[in-house]
C-alpha cells in the first residue's frame, strides 16, 4: 500500500505543477483585486501540499492494505451511480436545461444512494433543480441553461 500512496502523491504532486505552470500564465492580481490566476495557483498549491503530506505519511506509516479498503458490491454499484449521472447531467444539460437535468440526476442519485423519505427526496429535488436555479438566476444573475422546454 505504501508504493500505491507515494505513486499517487507524485502523480498529483506533477499534476499540481503542471496546472500550476499554467495559472502563471494568467494575471496573478489586477486593478480590480484578484486576478484570474490568484485561485488557480493557491489550489494548486494545496494540492501540491497534500500530495506532499500523502507521501510523507505513506513513508512513515506503510503497511498493508486494510480489509474494507476496497468497495464491496454495493459501494461499486453507488461510485457507478454518480458517474453514470455525472455523464447524464453533461450529456443532457444543452438538452433538457438547468433544472430538469437536475431533478431527473437528483431524484436519480438520491435513490441509488438508497435514500427513501419522499419528504427528503421531495425537499432536496426540488432545491437542487428548481431552488439552485432561482439562486444563480435570480439573485446572482448568472444565465443557467433553459434548454428546449424552457426549463
Amino acid at each position: 500500500m505504501t508504493r500505491l500512496h507515494v505513486v499517487a502523491g507524485v502523480i498529483f504532486m506533477l499534476i499540481a505543477a503542471g496546472l500550476g505552470w499554467e495559472a502563471t500564465r494568467y494575471s496573478y492580481y489586477s486593478a480590480l483585486g484578484p486576478g484570474p490566476g490568484f485561485f488557480p495557483l493557491w489550489l494548486c498549491g494545496a494540492l501540491a501540499l497534500l500530495a506532499a503530506s500523502v507521501i510523507v505519511t505513506a513513508r512513515r506509516d506503510g503497511g498493508a492494505v486494510p480489509a474494507d479498503f476496497w468497495p464491496d458490491r454495493t459501494g461499486l454499484l453507488r461510485i457507478g451511480a454518480v458517474i453514470a449521472a455525472l455523464i447524464f447531467v453533461a450529456a443532457s444539460m444543452d438538452a433538457l436545461g438547468f433544472r430538469l437535468t437536475m431533478l431527473i440526476a437528483s431524484l436519480g442519485l438520491l435513490l441509488a444512494l438508497g435514500c427513501r423519505s419522499p419528504v427528503q427526496i421531495g425537499l432536496t429535488v426540488i432545491f437542487a433543480s428548481f431552488g439552485l436555479s432561482m439562486l444563480f438566476s435570480d439573485y446572482l444573475g448568472v444565465a443557467l441553461p433553459s434548454g428546449r422546454f424552457g426549463l
